[in-house]
């Protein structure tokens, strides 16, 4: 199915629309900026909260895969 754009007679139009746009953007404001450094602190958590769980699994798969294999052989811990 085909769209036709009757706003923009074509892309050249549309882009220099969007850059005059682009340079009239007002900054954001400080709730804004807040916001995005208390998202990106909880993302920093969040990754460190994954990080940290992934090591815990592999060290334990690790571990028992080591026990395994101890007691395959004999030795007992």
């Amino acid at each position: 199915m085909e769209t036709i754009n009757t706003v923009f007679p074509n892309e050249e139009t549309f882009q220099r629309i969007y850059a005059e746009c682009l340079t009239t953007t007002p900054q954001a404001t400080e709730a804004i900026k807040s916001s995005y450094a208390g998202m990106n602190d909880m993302f920093d958590k969040y990754l460190a909260a994954t990080e940290e769980w992934m090591f815990r699994h592999d060290y334990q798969c690790g571990y028992e895969a080591a026990m395994k294999a101890l007691q395959k052989s004999g030795v007992t811990a």
